[in-house]
This record gives C-alpha cells, structure tokens and sequence, in this order.
C-alpha cells in the first residue's frame, strides 16, 4: 500500500483499491471479506466449507501477488488462500504447485517477471476481460458493419482479384502467444498513393486454456465482423478470397 501511495495511486472504496494492513496477517481480512460475499450473496450457510470453496473458486476472482522473499508466514498465508481457490503467483523462486485441484488451474506460479505478472495472475485465475472501448483511432460500432467504400472515396484496397489476399488463424500453445502484439511486414498504408493497391496477408495467432482447433475457423470468420465494425473500412469475402477497402478520411 505504502508503494502505490508513494506512487500517487489513489486507494479507498472509489478506486476499489483497499488496503487492509501492513502486515502480511491482514490478508485474513480479505479472506474474510471472501466469506462474507458467500454467506450474503450465496446463500451459503456459516460452517459449509465445502460451499465457501466452491462459491469462492467459482464467483469471487482473486488472486495472491506476492513480491520479494517469501517467507514461512507467507507461504502459510497463501496456503490459506489457495484454500478459497485463490492461487499465488510470485516473482520470486519458489515451489510450484502446478496441477489443478482446488484453484481452477495452477495452484503456485513463480518466477514470473514483474511486467508479466498481471497478465500471468488473469490467467491463471481465468478471468475474462471485455474490453469496453477499443484503442483504434477511429469509430467502432456494429452500426458502421453495412457501410461502404466507393472507388473515388477510397484511400487504398487489398485483394478482391486485384491483388493476392488471405487470412488465416492458427492456434499455438500459450506461451508462444503475446497478448495484443502486432507486427506489419512491408509498407504501410499511409505510404501508398491515394487510390493504391496492395497485396495483403493477415495472420491471427491465438491461444487460451479451453482453446480448441475445432474453433480456428468460427474465430477465422469474426475477421469478417471486426474490421467492418471501424468506420472506414470495408471487408468483403475470407480466406484467400478476401477484399478490404480502406477509406481517405480513416
């Protein structure tokens, strides 16, 4: 708490940012708190074990970060949480705990660099994010889907016979994937001439713990749907006989 005050995080119930204590005991706090959503909101009778667990592992989506050396009362502290279904994930060297059982996946993850810790604890605990604005800088909305490009408002196209286009999706293990990485081979589009075409090749790797090859081609077809969603684009057709058209004001 003392590092993000120190950092100018604002903490307090507006921010959802709370701290409990110092001390590494006031995680019992949280852990309280944890039990008191269950026995309020779930119905959950005091004594239950087995329903707190269940209850906590599935509805309340909290994790342990724990920073620098652990100690015997934090291992002890985390084996507490691990209780609820809460798993730990640290950057330091210490015993992993890998298989599923309690926690939804992994029970203990360590060695995780702290600019991957955050990504590494989501999914771990298997949240998922919705992403409520998308950082693009143009409009995106279903409302823009039927929109269309003509010829003397286009600023450049991909495809449609006029040059080679494909898309394709591919499923990899989910450590070879870097979330929101995006690399553009050859030249962009700002640096074609009003009206240019160009070949184009869009290849989308993903990855998840229930992802299955099975859905490589439902994934491949939302393509279609998010690069009509952005005004100024147009997108026509899959695969390897795809056309997109960019317009001059996108």
């Amino acid at each position: 708490a003392e590092q993000l005050v120190e950092g100018g995080v604002e903490l307090g119930w507006d921010t959802r940012l709370v701290p409990f204590g110092r001390e590494i005991t006031a995680a019992i706090y949280a852990a309280g708190f944890a039990s008191r959503v269950a026995l309020t909101f779930g119905g959950v009778q005091p004594g239950d074990y087995r329903r707190h667990l269940l209850y906590n592992k599935n509805r309340i989506f909290a994790f342990v970060v724990a920073l620098g050396k652990v100690t015997d009362e934090w291992y002890a502290t985390a084996a507490g949480a691990i209780n609820y279904g809460f798993p730990t994930i640290a950057d330091s060297d210490i015993p992993q705990i890998l298989p599923t059982g309690i926690c939804t996946y992994e029970h203990v993850v360590s060695n995780i660099p702290h600019d991957e810790i955050v990504e590494k604890a989501i999914e771990v605990r298997g949240l998922k994010i919705k992403v409520s604005e998308v950082p693009i800088p143009v409009a995106c909305s279903p409302a823009f889907e039927g929109e269309r490009i003509r010829k003397e408002d286009m600023q450049c196209e991909f495809g449609g016979q006029r040059t080679p286009a494909f898309e394709w999706l591919r499923m990899l293990d989910i450590g070879e994937v870097e979330d929101g990485k995006i690399d553009i081979v050859g030249p962009d589009v700002d640096s074609v001439d009003t009206g240019g075409q160009l070949p184009l090749g869009i290849v989308v790797e993903v990855a998840g713990r229930k992802m299955q090859i099975d859905f490589e081609p439902v994934l491949e077809r939302q393509v279609h749907t998010f690069m009509n969603e952005a005004q100024g684009l147009w997108h026509m057709g899959q695969r390897d006989i795809s056309w997109v058209r960019i317009s001059k004001e996108a």
